[in-house]
């Protein structure tokens, strides 16, 4: 069995790269996806069995040269055939400038820092000249603290402890953006190895429990991790995009990407920068490049989102939703003039009845 869905080339939507010497394809449906529809956990948990059991048996099988016909070559795949690398030594000297720069420096709690330096330390060594596994396991961890943040605040709200569904909406909105950071990858293949994503889920888990149990005792310091977090990613993104710029700009961008941010409502998408008026953003899709571009400045309105909530946390500055109080006249025509219509409609069916 494959290890992926590929698009078809014949089909609108798939993205082929003739410029390559493989005929190397988007991934248009991970297999370790998502299931069909929500069902019992024993079922979900019985079919990722045999999934997931299934492409461990596949990698080890094609680790002493034993395939079956439908076994593709990881090297004509992605991301292997995309030809993409990153310079960890390149990313570390960014980190090291930015933080030299003025007031651009996270300062974090000391525990929070090594935690932090120990993880980078591994992320480096794990996934050694392979940027997409590494930044799809960077994105299968960033959208976990929004989760842990949307689930402490409707447990301090069912207490009657404190209510701020703005916040709540705010990270809502963060997380959608992370998804399909996560997405992305997944259709660049990041996921493609068994071991990444035992790796990725595993940490996923005990990450989630351990910023609620953080929030729980430091709101403040939940948020700041995730600004050492979302600050590592600009770093590591624009350190990416600029290493690979003129390969990027070959390669067309996957269908999810374009889909997110030239969707014809981008609601969501203005909902997490707080730094910004709804609709000011509108960046280009045109390759793989304007993507990670895009990606690396999504990050960046993560940590000033993030910096907000810390300091809301500790002296009370309001973070809100940035189409709070603005209304659209457009919209608001719009729907006047669908309820006169109704109106009239309501009306005619009243006078036929008479």
């Amino acid at each position: 069995e494959a290890a992926s869905t590929l698009a078809d080339p014949a089909t609108a939507g798939v993205t082929a790269n003739n410029q390559t010497m493989c005929d190397c394809l988007y991934i248009e449906k991970s297999e370790y996806g998502d299931g069909t529809r929500p069902e019992n956990a024993l079922s979900l948990g019985l079919d990722n069995f045999r999934r997931q059991g299934g492409s461990i048996l596949q990698e080890a099988l094609a680790s002493v040269g034993i395939t079956g016909k439908d076994y593709v070559d990881p090297d004509l795949m992605p991301p292997n055939c995309l030809g993409l690398t990153l310079d960890s030594e390149a990313v570390r000297e960014a980190e090291r400038r930015r933080e030299a720069r003025a007031g651009e420096k996270v300062e974090a709690n000391p525990v929070s820092r090594v935690l932090y330096d120990v993880g980078c330390y591994f992320l480096d060594e794990l996934f050694e000249d392979r940027p997409i596994a590494r930044f799809w396991f960077l994105e299968t961890i960033a959208r976990i603290p929004y989760f842990s943040y949307v689930s402490m605040l409707h447990l301090y709200e069912s207490f009657g402890w404190w209510r701020e569904p703005e916040l709540r909406k705010v990270h809502n909105a963060q997380e959608y953006n992370e998804l399909h950071h996560l997405l992305i990858m997944e259709a660049l293949g990041g996921n493609a190895r068994f071991r990444d994503r035992f790796l990725g889920y595993h940490v996923a888990i005990a990450y989630y429990w351990a910023i609620c149990s953080l929030f729980l005792a430091s709101p403040a310091a939940a948020y700041e991790f995730m600004e050492l977090l979302e600050s590592h990613a600009v770093d590591t993104y624009s350190v990416f995009f600029n290493e690979n710029k003129e390969r990027l700009k070959t390669l067309p961008p996957p269908k999810v990407a374009r889909s997110y941010y030239k969707a014809a409502n981008l609601y969501l998408f203005d909902d997490f920068q707080v730094s910004k008026k709804p609709k000011t953003r509108r960046p280009p899709c045109d390759n793989l490049y304007d993507v990670f571009k895009n990606i690396s400045e999504d990050e960046a309105e993560h940590v000033r989102t993030m910096k907000a909530c810390k300091d809301y946390s500790r002296v009370g500055d309001i973070v809100v939703s940035p189409h709070l109080g603005i209304t659209d006249d457009v919209d608001e025509e719009e729907k006047r003039r669908a309820w006169l219509e109704w109106s009239e409609m309501l009306n005619s069916g009243a006078e036929e009845d008479f």
